[in-house]
């Protein structure tokens, strides 16, 4: 089955939306081993926790969606 093609902008988007927390703003690039990998900017404060929140999230977005060139 062909993943969903979606913007970085699409895909940061979802992972914000997810986590519930609007405050944070997430970074989306491509990764020759993952397809595309988040990294959190910008969060109200523990980075690093929040970091692997969203890396989780991303583990299961990575099953429907692809980032768009």
């Amino acid at each position: 089955m062909a993943k969903e093609l979606r913007t970085a902008q699409q895909l940061s988007d979802m992972i914000v939306s997810a986590l519930g927390v609007s405050e944070v703003e997430v970074s989306i690039r491509r990764d020759h081993a993952y397809g595309w990998q988040p990294t959190v900017v910008s969060c109200p404060g523990d980075s690093i926790g929040f970091q692997r929140r969203v890396e989780e999230i991303a583990n299961r977005l990575r099953f429907e969606f692809d980032l768009r060139e």
